[in-house]
């Protein structure tokens, strides 16, 4: 027996499965790109007071369907208008390897700031590189950072700007880890490859980050789950602290 328009119950099937792999391939494609908003009293990063009024945080990025790569783009703004940063980054992660790199580009006190500027002399950029390692029997991560580019700069003994190479190492383990909260604690030091004390993190060598990361997930009404995460800093190297509270909305 035949369908109207001679088409015939196998080749109905057919087309269906082929439409339904489509549909799967499209929902697997649109699983690759990500826009992540997050809400924070103030921003921290590695130790540092990026800026202390209550901002917003956006990631867009794509994440290849075996996890090995990842390309996007962030940005953050503070609610009182001192705060803009627009970053780019890829990373590559592999067998608890990751290696990401980062530009920055935080041109909060660059009012002249130009976007593809990257004179060291003028750029509001720099760029960052982390090479991290996740272990796989215990709950360590081991990340070493360098700015290889941009505006972290000092001046020779000529008058000669040059780039100051700073690093940061951190060391965080997971203390707790429940269903449905985690506890982690961290330390970071700070120094410079250049010939004098002080760098991109502070005025001299040493610990410049110490903290706890409390994450929870809160059941709001029993209809959706929201992330969130407090983390408690100190700095001894700038000698301050201070909480950071995030909001993961999506």
């Amino acid at each position: 027996m035949m369908l109207a328009g001679n088409i015939s119950r196998a080749q109905v099937s057919e087309e269906n499965i082929v439409e339904e792999r489509n549909e799967d391939e499209v929902e697997d494609d649109t699983k690759l790109f990500h826009f992540n908003l997050q809400l924070k009293n103030m921003h921290l990063w590695k130790g540092l007071h990026v800026t202390d009024a209550p901002m917003t945080a956006v990631d867009l990025n794509y994440t290849s369907k075996n996890g090995f790569f990842k390309a996007g783009v962030w940005g953050g703004r503070g609610f009182n208008g001192d705060y803009t940063e627009f970053d780019y980054y890829v990373s590559f992660m592999h067998k608890g390897w990751s290696l990401a790199i980062w530009d920055i580009n935080n041109y909060s006190d660059f009012p002249d700031a130009k976007i593809f500027d990257y004179d060291r002399s003028t750029t509001s950029h720099f760029v960052d590189v982390t090479l991290a390692y996740q272990f796989q029997k215990v709950p360590l991560k081991l990340s070493w950072s360098t700015i290889v580019q941009g505006r972290d700069t000092f001046i020779n003994d000529d008058g000669q700007l040059r780039n100051a190479y700073s690093n940061y190492v951190e060391a965080s383990y997971v203390i707790l880890d429940k269903s449905n909260w985690s506890l982690s604690g961290l330390v970071g030091g700070s120094w410079s490859f250049a010939p004098q004390e002080a760098h991109f993190y502070g005025d001299e060598p040493g610990i410049t980050n110490v903290g706890f990361i409390y994450n929870r997930d809160l059941n709001i009404f029993d209809k959706f789950t929201l992330p969130v995460s407090a983390t408690a800093s100190w700095n001894p190297v700038q000698d301050y602290g201070a909480i950071q509270v995030a909001f993961n909305l999506f």
